[in-house]
């Protein structure tokens, strides 16, 4: 279920009224909302309910094992959610990537392993809430979070307006909003309608135009001069920014519709003087991920420049393949 369709408005007015309609009632509140996320994220493939269910219940279990326990032993289970969390990742999203590249390496020397390369369905949303439970186990066990019930935990992985395309949306910036009344008066409606529209206008208007530019030209570009493959580039940077920008802040909007606010993913990135300044700009919620879970724990600009440069290569490149199970993503 996509957000610019006729079946997700009709979802949506059913859940805006009845989520307000509980509002005074936490716990029914949320396991109402927590079956609207699930029927929104199984309309796609009911199969893969198991798989984030199945998520919530790993790191809520991790989460409360590392909770009252200290040194190595928390450190083990920090590092079981981990391997759980990226393992289940690695499988859905880079097996087939990687048995391919595998296969390509070893085929000069005459060495095809038959039966190594198989077509694995990727879940939709895997990234978003993966990154969440990390998000979840890691600030557990710096002692930046406290710990909580499995409903609000498999809550906060399966919202459904973050769940599709982000932002990533921090323990810090849910749980309170989650634990507090919301009040209906203090909704800023204006706003929400506005980031719905605008949001709606760039994905369904602009990126789709742009798509009717851009296919054409990246499926043969042999057959098109070097001015039309420039102009296609140019309409491509367009058409990616629209499409994702559009769907965050229409997945901002939704959620500020139900009472919740959500941090900004896209700040004119387009208008950054410098390419440092993009990622400042550019889905800035994964970039802060990557800089709060991986760049700054392999050591950050701390030591030699040979360390310093490396901790960028590996936390850009990891970047770069979060966005797609191929080699241009990492050479990107």
């Amino acid at each position: 279920m996509l957000f610019p369709t006729m079946s997700f408005a009709l979802f949506f007015a059913v859940v805006l009224g009845v989520s307000w309609r509980l509002n005074d009632r936490p716990t029914a509140w949320k396991l109402f909302m927590l079956a609207a996320s699930y029927v929104f994220y199984g309309a796609w493939d009911w199969r893969f309910l198991a798989l984030i269910a199945g998520a919530s219940v790993v790191n809520h279990g991790v989460a409360l094992a590392m909770a009252p326990r200290s040194g190595a032993l928390r450190r083990a289970w920090l590092v079981v959610g981990l391997v759980v969390n990226l393992g289940t990742l690695g499988y859905f999203k880079y097996f087939e990537f990687f048995t391919e590249s595998l296969v390509r390496m070893l085929t000069p020397f005459g060495l095809e392993p038959h039966g190594l390369v198989r077509s694995v369905a990727l879940p939709v949303a895997i990234s978003f809430f993966t990154f969440q439970g990390i998000s979840y186990i890691v600030d557990v066990f710096r002692g930046d979070e406290r710990t909580y019930s499995l409903l609000d935990v498999a809550l906060y992985l399966a919202f459904f307006p973050q769940l599709v395309a982000g932002p990533i949306v921090r323990t810090s910036e849910f749980m309170p909003e989650l634990h507090h009344r919301r009040n209906p008066d203090a909704v800023d409606v204006a706003r929400a309608v506005r980031l719905i529209g605008r949001g709606l206008v760039k994905k369904v208007v602009v990126a789709s135009f742009m798509a009717e530019l851009v296919d054409p030209v990246f499926a043969a570009p042999g057959g098109y001069g070097a001015f039309t493959v420039a102009v296609a580039i140019v309409a491509y940077a367009v058409q990616i920014y629209a499409d994702f920008s559009g769907y965050t802040d229409m997945a901002i909007g939704i959620a500020k519709l139900l009472g919740f606010s959500f941090p900004d993913n896209f700040d004119r990135p387009y208008a950054s003087a410098s390419i440092q300044e993009f990622w400042r700009r550019w889905h800035m919620t994964l970039s802060r991920w990557l800089l709060d879970y991986l760049y700054i724990p392999l050591g950050g600009n701390q030591g030699s420049p040979f360390r310093r440069y490396r901790n960028l290569i590996l936390t850009m490149a990891l970047g770069g393949l979060w966005h797609g199970a191929s080699g241009t993503f990492i050479v990107w």
